[in-house]
């Protein structure tokens, strides 16, 4: 079991220290262990959303300190970056400073706006759902296309409020998938999406589907953002995976996929 994408109380909206998780994976088996804090937002904005810039070296240092460990579960060093359009040469110099095994790549942010935020569903209001829905995949499809990231986070995250669009939104997914495949970026299945009002993985099965017949590779996370979520999920995202025609998963180590077995 890999367990890919996960928070510590760092970020401002999660709980738990990373010495919480690493016992909570070995609790229920997680075999690799990635930690995946949010990255300081790009314009230095200090909101609940992310870690501050004079924590990530803390964060770094902590998390290393733990992957020497000889012990199970393996541990990685990753982090999760908001696509920040026009922001590319600044992210990727961050990015280069600290050694990460994973780059998690999300889209969270459409014109400044956190969609995915309960306490900003009303904005929804002001959006012409089919619109953002296209927006939004474009944005998806330019973070893959960037060279800046190893996986793209929660790939149709805009579902989670079941704000949805009036048409089969397959032809956008089939988009999202042909830019990851030509660039080479995983998706990762995210099982939080179990957890919210959309109650189902990121991806939709139809999604992973697609992103299957595109060779689109797939890693696993379950977004966890305390040490009981740890492992969440798993089962459910295994299944779907198989369902899809997947008999593996990969994880990262240096920022070089690592296939791992899930048939």
């Amino acid at each position: 079991m890999i367990d890919c994408h996960v928070h510590t109380r760092l970020c401002r909206h999660a709980s738990g220290t990373p010495l919480e998780y690493v016992a909570a994976a070995e609790a229920v088996g997680v075999e690799v262990l990635a930690f995946t804090d949010h990255l300081p937002l790009l314009d230095g904005s200090e909101t609940g959303y992310a870690m501050r810039w004079r924590e990530l070296p803390d964060y770094v240092a902590d998390v290393e300190q733990l992957r020497r460990r000889a012990a199970s579960p393996e541990v990685l060093l990753g982090i999760e970056a908001d696509w920040t359009p026009g922001g590319e040469a600044m992210l990727r110099e961050a990015l280069a400073r600290h050694p990460f095994d994973v780059v998690l790549g999300s889209v969270h942010f459409i014109d400044g706006w956190a969609f995915d935020d309960p306490d900003l569903v009303s904005r929804y209001e002001e959006w012409d759902i089919d619109g953002l829905w296209m927006r939004y995949f474009n944005e998806l499809a330019d973070a893959a296309r960037s060279g800046l990231f190893d996986a793209i986070a929660h790939p149709d995250l805009i579902k989670k409020f079941r704000f949805l669009p009036s048409f089969d939104p397959s032809a956008l997914y089939e988009a999202a998938a042909r830019a990851c495949a030509e660039a080479g970026v995983a998706i990762e299945v995210n099982t939080a999406g179990l957890r919210k009002p959309c109650a189902e993985l990121y991806p939709s099965q139809r999604f992973l589907e697609i992103c299957r017949a595109h060779g689109v590779r797939c890693s696993v996370g379950s977004d966890a953002h305390s040490p009981e979520e740890v492992g969440y999920g798993w089962d459910a995202a295994r299944e779907a995976l198989l369902a899809a025609g997947y008999d593996s998963v990969v994880f990262f180590r240096q920022r070089a996929a690592v296939e791992s077995g899930i048939a």
